[in-house]
């Protein structure tokens, strides 16, 4: 399969595994999934199209690309996170995320500011949340922005990562987000890109792991330095795979 040319088969099924486990106490994620990954699937087989690659996939090594790409949460997922050109401005996250989770640090921040606070915050896991938070009493539903958007915590900022405590994160597909979808479209053309060039030349995995040796980003660095390292090693792949 063309996955195991990037990861561990072990690995792989561990990830499948999970889901379903996690299916059998959700048993709504399997349609939701299902309808997500049709969708993701047209954007993915049109740009693998254009660029000439579609016809070197199998459909059944698409298929599970998808679903990886769809599931699986990997630290280098948080590419896509402040990738605000894949947002159209819905506001669904605003009206339908829980929780809203706030780091210690952000907290901190908010009882110096100056800006008011109308959503009242309390402790939660390692941090807290907005005590309301469907929808968020900071949306502006008529005009679908935030008051308090150069403020939010980097759980909106984020999103469609979603941070569960301080230091874990993870992601969840949903179909009504523009956002998400391009999200795991990205994700999954560079998981088939980066097979597809291993498997041409099996030396670049070796340059690929010196790669995210060098530059993987600690995990004491907050979100934002995080997602700019990533975002460095996304452009140094981009320009290995052209």
């Amino acid at each position: 399969m063309l996955l195991e040319e990037l990861h561990k088969r072990e690995y792989l099924d561990t990830i499948f595994n999970q889901y379903e486990e996690l299916t059998k106490d959700q048993p709504e994620l399997t349609s939701e999934i299902f309808i997500f990954e049709r969708m993701v699937s047209k954007r993915v087989k049109k740009i693998l199209k254009k660029s000439g690659q579609l016809d070197d996939v199998e459909r059944k090594d698409l298929k599970e690309v998808i679903h990886f790409s769809s599931i699986a949460f990997t630290e280098g997922s948080l590419v896509a996170a402040l990738r605000l050109d894949y947002c159209n401005r819905c506001g669904w996250c605003c009206e339908n995320c829980s929780p809203i989770y706030i780091t210690k640090n952000e907290y901190e921040e908010y009882e110096t500011s100056d800006k008011i606070m109308m959503a009242e915050i309390k402790p939660f896991e390692e941090g807290y949340k907005f005590a309301e938070d469907r929808p968020c009493e900071h949306f502006i539903r008529k005009t679908k922005k935030c008051d308090i958007y150069n403020e939010r915590p980097d759980v909106c900022k984020a999103f469609p990562i979603l941070i569960k405590n301080e230091s874990e994160y993870l992601f969840r597909p949903n179909q009504n987000c523009k956002y998400a979808i391009e999200f795991v479209v990205q994700k999954a053309i560079t998981e088939i890109t980066t097979c597809l060039k291993i498997r041409e030349d099996p030396d670049f995995l070796k340059d690929l792991e010196k790669l995210l040796d060098k530059q993987i980003p600690a995990k004491e660095d907050n979100l934002e330095d995080r997602v700019k390292k990533w975002n460095k090693i996304a452009d140094d792949l981009d320009g290995s795979l052209d």
